[in-house]
């Protein structure tokens, strides 16, 4: 039986994978496959944090057993199939209870919904949450008839549920979430820049620290359950990872848990639309048509020519180093550019230079005689200072372009959860580069 939660944290404190952790730890039921924490639409303004829904397959088990994670030291494993559903009311009972307990209740935006499912839904549903709003009346007609569902205050979590158990997986990564209940104090700043590095070792795991801005990016807000959270491909070097962290650290955490996520695939991106959507995700490849500045705040544009349209895009303060790359652009360069769009900008979250554009400068010629660099007496007329010899051609010579064609990216402070890392082109897509187009 799937269960999928969503909406639980507010802005400042608790964590809906907590209470798949809380779910996981009781041990009232199996766990089958993999727990999924599935991230929706990064444009989504009422979003608590990260727009992740969770969902995890429940009843008892049989076949292969994985590790999952681990809890007050021991592991705790999922088998690979179902051998007996649990009771479909019963298990809302106890998912509700669950719910309750740890939701936050004091924040208007905090609006949980419980999804339960025998089956997953249509992929359609998944790449819809990619891209729009959905409205909560269109989820409920949606659910009756497939699926039973309960609403806390408005209920607007049923969306993100319900769009989790559309995730077919086809890319994923994992997370090893570490929680400590209500939430872990005690590390410096300094401490968690060390402890960042570890996972950095591993060519597996990506988005650990950004060492330019000083940014564990395995450490979360400190006034929620989770203590760290590593990143990667491999679910084995996410372990070693984490029995390095405590032998070199002692962490005092309650346990972990390991998901299969969406993290890191680009599977919000839309490659090269006919139409651009405002809240879209897309990959548009077209030539730079202006020249790139830089408003008060520190935002950066240029303009960008994309088949018959003129997209801006842009580089906030947050991204960082990654302005400089925007501002190197020139009129010609062609580029494949990734982001969000909203009301005529795209929003980057990284950009292939596919051709940079041949840049000349204007030269007095070098009298051959004297090997003397001539004086400009008009527009076409120069004159060698000790000769006086007379020339009408100027110079042009190739200006060295500080940037070169290739993949660059927003760094790791600015980086969004569905945003795929450039390491991980490759593992996704082979040994040809991702151009993107699919």
């Amino acid at each position: 039986m799937f269960v999928a939660i969503d909406d639980t944290d507010s802005q400042e404190k608790m964590c809906t994978t907590y209470l798949i952790y809380r779910i996981i730890a009781d041990g009232r039921y199996d766990v089958i496959d993999d727990p999924q924490l599935v991230r929706l639409n990064p444009n989504i303004g009422y979003k608590t944090r990260g727009n992740g829904a969770l969902n995890i397959c429940l009843g008892r088990g049989s076949g292969k057993k994985n590790i999952i994670g681990k809890i007050s030291g021991r592991y705790v494993y999922s088998y690979s199939r179902i051998e007996e559903e649990p009771d479909i009311n019963e298990l809302m009972d106890y998912i509700s209870s669950i719910v309750d307990e740890f939701y936050v209740k004091d924040d208007d935006k905090t609006n949980p919904g419980i999804v339960i499912s025998r089956t997953k839904f249509n992929e359609e549903l998944y790449s819809t949450a990619l891209q729009e709003d959905i409205n909560i009346q269109f989820i409920e007609n949606y659910l009756n008839g497939r699926a039973v569902y309960k609403k806390f205050k408005t209920g607007h979590g049923i969306i993100g549920s319900a769009a989790s158990l559309a995730w077919k997986g086809r890319r994923y990564t994992y997370e090893l979430l570490d929680y400590r209940y209500p939430h872990y104090n005690g590390l410096t700043l300094e401490e968690k820049m060390e402890i960042s590095k570890i996972p950095e070792k591993y060519p597996s795991t990506f988005n650990n620290i950004d060492t330019v801005n000083r940014y564990p990016a395995i450490f979360p807000k400190p006034k929620t359950p989770v203590v760290m959270g590593v990143r990667g491909i491999n679910r084995n070097d996410l372990i070693s990872i984490y029995e390095e962290i405590q032998n070199s650290h002692k962490i005092r955490d309650d346990g972990y848990i390991i998901y299969r996520t969406n993290q890191g695939t680009d599977d919000h991106i839309i490659n090269n639309p006919d139409y651009i959507s405002d809240m879209g995700s897309y990959a548009v490849t077209g030539v730079i048509s202006g020249n790139p500045y830089t408003i008060e705040g520190g935002h950066s544009f240029v303009s960008l020519s994309y088949r018959n349209s003129e997209i801006k895009l842009a580089a906030f303060e947050p991204t960082k180093e990654f302005r400089k790359i925007l501002l190197s652009l020139v009129p010609g360069d062609i580029v494949t550019a990734y982001g969000s769009y909203m009301s005529g900008t795209l929003k980057l979250e990284k950009l292939r230079i596919r051709k940079i554009a041949t840049l000349y400068t204007r030269e007095n010629p070098v009298c051959p005689v004297c090997n003397v660099r001539t004086k400009s007496k008009g527009k076409v007329d120069f004159r060698c200072p000790s000769c006086h010899r007379r020339y009408k051609t100027p110079v042009y010579l190739e200006i060295n372009r500080q940037i070169s064609e290739g993949f660059y990216e927003v760094p790791v402070i600015a980086r969004r959860h569905l945003a795929m890392p450039v390491k991980l082109n490759n593992y996704f897509y082979g040994s040809g580069i991702h151009d993107g187009v699919m």
